[in-house]
């Protein structure tokens, strides 16, 4: 009951007031921006695989 309280009380509070709803559209776009896959094709698994594949083969 707590959790659907608070989720009103944010939803209420990005409904009302402009400033916070553009906080929040700009943290869910940076998010979007750093997941999203590059010009390349490479999706953000594949970065973070070969991140983790140069790591290995680094320490060798």
């Amino acid at each position: 009951m707590l959790k659907i309280l608070i989720g009103v009380g944010l939803g209420f509070l990005l409904f009302t007031n402009p400033e916070a709803r553009q906080i929040t559209a700009d943290l869910l776009r940076a998010t979007a921006n750093a997941i999203a896959p590059e010009q390349d094709g490479k999706t953000f698994q594949d970065r973070v695989k070969d991140a983790v594949v140069e790591t290995i083969v680094e320490d060798d």
